[in-house]
């Protein structure tokens, strides 16, 4: 199997990554070494950012959420995914196997808390989410120009979905600030 650009298996260019004169490197996914990387947090907090789909922006900029949902979601995976895509771009070379860092991990932390009643959200994180299903969370960003209304309504959306993901496996999200969610039968 040839690696590719995402977790995904698609290819960097979007067309088929059968390119003969492509390096193909051996890989033994049984074969681990450790690699210490020494960055900025500014690099980490990124790299985390992308691995753990939270949102990325900043001053003038903004990325959506669905442009990076094909990474990996671990910090290494990630670092790995931009550095052989690095190496197919640069080089053109690629292993002839998908590095096991680049496979999604299922969101075991979250079955596991799932599994056993566990919190999954704080109460600052259960206000931000609740706020996002509200048009007002979104007025300041929409005045000054730097949110469409599309995209805010999209936003909403996404955050109501999210909602009822939670609420649909029991996990209850009260609207008043001061209350913690909770799981539904523990009421």
């Amino acid at each position: 199997m040839t690696i590719t650009a995402s977790a995904s298996n698609d290819s960097f260019d979007g067309g088929d990554n059968t390119d003969p004169k492509s390096i193909k490197l051996p890989i033994d996914t049984e074969d681990k070494n450790t690699i210490l990387l020494n960055v900025e947090t500014a690099v980490k907090d990124l790299v985390s950012k992308l691995a753990k789909k939270e949102e990325v922006s900043g001053v003038g900029y903004d990325i959506a959420l669905e442009d990076y949902t094909h990474l990996p979601n671990s910090l290494t995976g990630v670092v790995v995914h931009y550095l052989i895509q690095g190496l197919k771009f640069d080089f053109n070379m690629e292993f002839n196997e998908t590095p096991v860092c680049l496979r999604v991990k299922s969101s075991d932390g979250l079955d596991k808390k799932v599994a056993g009643k566990k919190r999954l959200l704080t109460k600052d994180q259960k206000n931000e989410l609740l706020a996002k299903t509200n048009m007002n969370y979104y007025e300041d960003d929409i005045s000054k120009g730097t949110l469409s209304l599309e995209d805010a309504f999209a936003s909403i959306k996404q955050a109501f979905e999210k909602k009822q993901e939670f609420e649909g496996m029991g996990y209850m999200l009260p609207s008043k600030k001061t209350a913690t969610p909770y799981w539904k039968d523990e009421d």
